[in-house]
């Protein structure tokens, strides 16, 4: 995913629905996001903002515009977990997985999946 292309929270959810339903209409947009109570020119701005962003785009063959997201969920997931540890950690993930540890209630399931993870990355 390019660095410059940056997703808000508000534009995270449109692109939430999009991975769910693609080639959706703004109408589809519009009812899967009414419990967040925003406008629908909200909305068709958030939708307008992806697209120029180039992390959604038209399909525009039929008589009605369908929206579609261009870039998949783990490219976007993976992009903001690395923001998130360089703006909240500094860039170390030994911080993050430190904290996680120590401060977190994690079940013993959880604690063998992230010990096997950090075994794997050892590895590789």
């Amino acid at each position: 995913m390019k660095n410059e292309i940056s997703i808000s929270e508000s534009e995270w959810s449109v692109m939430e629905f999009l991975w769910s339903n693609p080639f959706s209409t703004i109408t589809d947009i519009r009812k899967a996001l009414s419990p967040k109570g925003w406008s629908d020119s909200t909305i068709k701005t958030l939708v307008r903002r992806l697209v120029s962003k180039k992390a959604a785009a038209i399909n525009d063959e039929g008589a009605v515009f369908r929206y579609y997201a261009l870039l998949s969920e783990q490219e976007c997931r993976l992009k903001e977990t690395k923001s998130f540890i360089n703006r909240v950690y500094n860039g170390s993930v030994n911080m993050l997985v430190t904290n996680l540890a120590s401060e977190s209630n994690l079940t013993e399931k959880e604690t063998q999946e992230l010990m096997r993870l950090i075994d794997k990355m050892g590895k590789e």
